[in-house]
């Protein structure tokens, strides 16, 4: 875990200190996301564009943001989602302005 966390430290960093908490997680089988905790329990899940967060950074491609209700955070159904195939940090960050203003449709 503290070798893919190293992987987005910046990552991570960013968002925090944006008020986005964000932790590296794995979803379970070594799938590996970022994980935002928001109020009322609400929560992001964020991975590459098409699979589970890269483990090395190198491997990194795009981002996919979703948005899950309480108690639901990898396996409910997902209330709002967004992907791009851009992988910056900006384009991150405008992706989940977009998910989190519920301007991306439901999956």
């Amino acid at each position: 875990m503290a070798i893919g966390q190293s992987q987005y430290q910046d990552v991570i960093d960013n968002l925090s200190a944006a008020g986005l908490p964000t932790t590296f997680t794995q979803t379970g089988g070594m799938n590996a996301a970022l994980e935002v905790l928001l109020d009322g329990g609400y929560s992001l899940l964020i991975t590459d564009f098409d699979d589970s967060l890269a483990w090395s950074r190198l491997e990194h491609v795009g981002w996919s943001v979703g948005l899950y209700p309480p108690d639901q955070q990898y396996d409910g159904q997902v209330i709002a989602f967004g992907e791009t195939q851009d992988a910056d940090v900006d384009a991150l960050r405008a992706l989940i302005d977009d998910v989190l203003r519920g301007a991306v449709r439901p999956r």
